[in-house]
């Protein structure tokens, strides 16, 4: 009699909990779609445009970075991802951004420093500081956008994720944050180390590296030096500079760039 009566309060209970959770649970959509709609009322009151953007398809984005290449005017400011993927690697893109930067605009690109550990890397840096692009680089970039003037950004649909393709922006307010968030990095960006071969321990070439934070095997295979090259240099420039440490040596240099 016992087992029998706490069985059927143990399926009123699960079905008494099962009443509250749905009960819940569309309390919670319910709450969801108005803190959505308070946002929005918030947003329109404030005065804010409705974000404009369009996905583009893989075969289309080249044709579209082409045409805001040849039609706006100003400053191209390029954040480099990969110089191994991207919709403005085709023969007809590169000879538009050419001819913009022939006629006056200028152009100006942030690279990842591991650019300069690949030979396709290197030609890529080497062709578009011959026509005329400003390169600065940083140690790492996290995305991948171009702003074209004033008048519109070509982004990664995710912020951090090469797979999710590209979206155009054209919302005024959406561009000068771009804008802004590059000219910020710019400040912080390191020039390309440019120049000949590697000369002694005091390379300006391997102390702009190495404040790069680049390994020093990729360090090696820029400068076209063996590895027990540059970490001999490396020793030496830690010994120069009263550190005993590579965080340390790091940092030197750090404050020196700065």
């Amino acid at each position: 009699m016992v087992d029998h009566e706490d069985g059927r309060m143990m399926l009123l209970l699960e079905e008494h909990l099962r009443r509250e959770r749905e009960r819940t649970e569309s309390r919670q959509r319910e709450l969801d779609e108005a803190a959505g709609l308070l946002a929005e009322v918030t947003s329109r009151t404030l005065g804010a445009l409705d974000m404009r953007v369009e996905p583009l398809a893989g075969s289309v984005s080249p044709a579209v970075v082409n045409h805001l290449l040849r039609e706006s005017r100003g400053m191209v400011r390029t954040f480099v991802l990969t110089v191994e993927r991207g919709p403005a690697l085709d023969e007809s893109t590169v000879r538009a951004n050419r001819e913009r930067i022939e006629r006056g605009d200028t152009q100006r690109a942030i690279y990842p420093a591991d650019v300069l550990t690949t030979l396709a890397g290197q030609r890529w840096l080497g062709v578009w500081a011959e026509a005329g692009e400003d390169q600065r680089l940083l140690p790492a970039t996290a995305t991948e956008f171009a702003v074209f003037g004033e008048s519109a950004v070509v982004a990664l649909g995710g912020w951090d994720d090469p797979d999710s393709g590209y979206v155009l922006l054209r919302d005024p307010l959406v561009v000068r944050l771009y804008t802004d968030y590059f000219d910020l990095a710019w400040r912080y960006a390191s020039p390309v180390p440019r120049g000949g071969a590697a000369g002694g321990d005091d390379d300006p070439r391997l102390v702009e590296l190495l404040g790069l934070g680049i390994k020093d095997e990729a360090i090696a295979r820029h400068l076209g030096v063996s590895l027990r090259t540059v970490r001999r240099r490396v020793s030496r420039l830690m010994a120069v500079n009263g550190v005993d440490s590579r965080f340390q040596l790091g940092w030197v240099l750090a404050e020196r760039r700065r």
